[in-house]
C-alpha cells in the first residue's frame, strides 16, 4: 500500500490513479497538512505509540522517508507519482533509490556514512 495514494485521495477525493473525475463526497477533502498528520502523527496516537514515532522529537524512533517533491509545492494530483528518494528505519538508512540524488556537499553519496552498522 502506498501512502501517498491515500493522502492523494484525501486530499482531491479522486482516485489517485485517474480513475475517477467525480470526487467522492462533495466537500470531504482535507487539507495535505491534515493528510500527512493523519498518516503520522494521529496514526502514532491511534495505536498507542505517540511517545515512541510519529513525529520528529528527540527521544522517538526516526522512521521516515526523503521523496523527490516537495509535496506543497506540486498539484494535488501529483502527489501519488512523488518517488521516495530513501527511507529510514529507527534513524538507520533501510532504503536508498538508484537514481542520481545528492546526499553531500561534494555532490556524492557516501552510503558507509549513511547505513548503520546495526
Amino acid at each position: 500500500m502506498n501512502p501517498l495514494d491515500g493522502i492523494e485521495a484525501a486530499v482531491t477525493r479522486l482516485d489517485p490513479n485517474g480513475l475517477t473525475d467525480v470526487p467522492l463526497g462533495v466537500d470531504e477533502e482535507i487539507s495535505l497538512a491534515e493528510a500527512i498528520e493523519n498518516y503520522t502523527t494521529n496514526s502514532a496516537y491511534v495505536n498507542f505509540l505517540e511517545d515512541k514515532v510519529g513525529s520528529i522529537e528527540v527521544g522517538k524512533k526516526a522512521d521516515l522517508v526523503i521523496l523527490d517533491k516537495n509535496l506543497f509545492a506540486i498539484p494535488a494530483r501529483e502527489i501519488n507519482s512523488t518517488k521516495v528518494v530513501a527511507t529510514l528505519f529507527v534513524g538507520c538508512l533501510v532504503y536508498l533509490s538508484n537514481h542520481d540524488h545528492r546526499f553531500s556537499d561534494d555532490g556524492n553519496a557516501t552510503l558507509e556514512k549513511l547505513f548503520c552498522d546495526s
